[in-house]
Parts: C-alpha cells; sequence; structure tokens
C-alpha cells in the first residue's frame, strides 16, 4: 500500500519553487533546484507533480492571492469590486514580473501554454459567474459569449498592468466597467 504524499513536502516544494522564481527567475526553476533548496527528493516532487511545468504552475498558483467570487445582487458592484480585487494581485510585488515570463514560456512552449491556460481559466470563474448572473438577470446579452464578455472586462486591466505598466486613476476602474456594461447590455426593443 502506498504512503499518502505528505503535505509537508508539497509545501516546501512549493515555497522553494516560488522562491526560486521571484528571487533568480524562470529560466532558474527546475525540479533539480527545487530539491536542492527544499531538501525533498525528485522521486518525491514526481509524485506530487507529473512534470516541472505542473510543479511551476501549481507554485504560481499558490504565489497569487486568490480571488473570491463577490455576488452583491448588482452586476456593476460586482464587476468593479472583482476588478479592485484582481488589480490588487497584480500588483503585489513581483507578481508582474511572474506573470511576464510565464506569458513569454506560453508563448512559445505549446504544452506550457495549455497548463498555464487551465490556471488563467481557473483564475477567470469568478468574472464568469459574475457575468452569468448578470445574464440570467437580463443585464448582460444572452447571445454574448461568455468569454468574450470576460475578455473585455480584463483587456483594460491586463492592458493597463502588463504593457503601460501604470496604475488606475480613482474612479477609472468604475468607469471601464460602465464601459464594458453598456457594449454587453441587451439590445433596447425597436432600436436595430
Amino acid at each position: 500500500m502506498a504512503r499518502p504524499l505528505s503535505t509537508e513536502a508539497r509545501d516546501k516544494m512549493l515555497r522553494s519553487a516560488q522562491t526560486i522564481v521571484r528571487e533568480r527567475g524562470l529560466d532558474a526553476f527546475s525540479v533539480e533546484a527545487v530539491a536542492s533548496d527544499s531538501g525533498v527528493a525528485k522521486t518525491t516532487i514526481y509524485r506530487h507533480f507529473a512534470s516541472a511545468d505542473e510543479l511551476l504552475l501549481a507554485a504560481l498558483a499558490a504565489t497569487v492571492r486568490e480571488v473570491h467570487d463577490v455576488d452583491t445582487g448588482d452586476l456593476r458592484a460586482d464587476l468593479v469590486e472583482l476588478m479592485h480585487r484582481y488589480v490588487a494581485m497584480a500588483t503585489e510585488p513581483g507578481i508582474r514580473r511572474l506573470f511576464s515570463a510565464v506569458l513569454q514560456r506560453a508563448a512559445g512552449d505549446e504544452d506550457f501554454g495549455r497548463l498555464q491556460q487551465g490556471l488563467v481559466a481557473q483564475r477567470k470563474l469568478p468574472l464568469r459567474r459574475a457575468l452569468q448572473r448578470g445574464m440570467a438577470a437580463g443585464a448582460v446579452d444572452a447571445t454574448i459569449d461568455i468569454d468574450t464578455a470576460a475578455a473585455l472586462v480584463e483587456g483594460p486591466l491586463v492592458a493597463r498592468l502588463l504593457h503601460d505598466r501604470t496604475g488606475f486613476r480613482p474612479g477609472e476602474i468604475e468607469q471601464i466597467v460602465d464601459l464594458v456594461l453598456r457594449a454587453v447590455a441587451p439590445p433596447v426593443p425597436g432600436s436595430g
């Protein structure tokens, strides 16, 4: 009978992987480096993670603060709160550099890109749920693809944080949400 996987060893691996990526960069990351840094045997690491990429993404997922669902009963309020939470998460020290490195790696490595997309999809769940609730309440056009609507919300945030590298002025997130809500609103009867 196989022994249960140690949560203590897993925590050591994740902490070590996070430290390596944060302090030395993505290029310094390897299972060997994690084993050496954490004191956990490579065989143990591979019992927890099928590949170095899975370990890396698990470490990154653990690094990034979880954004939980928001359901105030008001789509605008939900989106504004979610966007503030995403911005707070994305502006934590070192996170922007990690995001950029992961995006660059995903662009050049198809297998890693697929794994990274799974992580992104999980991070988007609160946003998708808010938009789905909005659709059910009639505030979002039911013919719009949820992923397209989510991209409309996220696009300005990604552009500002990764490309422009600037923050948001007071009230700007609210303005972005208002513009998105106009874009995804159901058509007004008789206006088409």
